[in-house]
């Protein structure tokens, strides 16, 4: 199955390529260069793998929530590459995604997830995996560290840039966790579990309906009514 996946919710981006040879994957070390060559990154790997945007099964991006900046390049390339060759669009989470890319550095069934969203506040999850499916489990949010809540249950890792950026904030949260990732970002490789289960249910997404989510706009909804 022929799958290109974009994440730039955070600082570091990256682009992967699954084909039927493996996956390629090339890291997009700046906000500048995700926008700036984002797109010549995909038709470089696309060349890798000697196949055409027509030969893709799907195109799938992490949706947010993160970097306005980021998710806004990313949804719009996305969009254009799905709207010009009629291939599927697959938004995926990037909290889900961060979930993924933790459970595949530090094992384990649980983890919470934690990005800085600047302002004093960050986004954050819970997430579980079950038979090598990834969920979140209840609401993605977004307030200050102080809200947020230390996992029930089993044992779970914490990973994520609001363990760094708000260290002492979170510091009784991260002593619960049994490993802490503050570094590890959401990598364009952890999007193809969901995009792949997305589309072999015919969950895809019309590129004019494909938006980012920022949570934000929620909270300032909440706040003022």
């Amino acid at each position: 199955m022929n799958l290109l996946a974009f994440e730039t919710s955070s600082r570091t981006g990256s682009v992967a390529l699954e084909t039927a040879a493996g996956i390629l994957f090339r890291e997009l070390a700046t906000p500048r260069e995700q926008t700036e060559r984002l797109l010549a990154t995909t038709d470089d790997l696309l060349s890798a793998a000697g196949i055409e945007l027509k030969d893709l099964r799907g195109v799938a991006f992490g949706r947010g929530p993160g970097s306005f900046t980021g998710l806004r390049v990313s949804v719009a390339v996305a969009q254009g590459l799905a709207a010009a060759s009629g291939v599927a669009l697959l938004p995926v989470s990037s909290l889900l995604c961060l979930a993924e890319s933790a459970f595949r550095e530090a094992g384990g069934e649980r983890a919470l997830v934690c990005v800085d969203a600047h302002m004093g506040e960050v986004y954050w999850a819970v997430a579980q995996r079950r038979e090598g499916i990834v969920e979140i489990v209840g609401d993605e949010r977004i307030g200050a560290p102080a809200d947020v809540a230390v996992p029930q249950g089993a044992a779970w890792c914490a990973a994520g840039s609001g363990f760094a950026a708000h260290a002492a904030a979170l510091a009784a949260v991260a002593g619960a966790a049994t490993r802490v990732l503050p570094e590890l970002v959401a990598s364009a490789v952890d999007l193809l579990p969901q995009a792949k289960r997305d589309l072999l249910a015919g969950r895809s997404t019309p590129p004019a309906a494909a938006l980012p989510v920022y949570l934000r706009e929620n909270t300032a909804w909440r706040r003022s009514s």
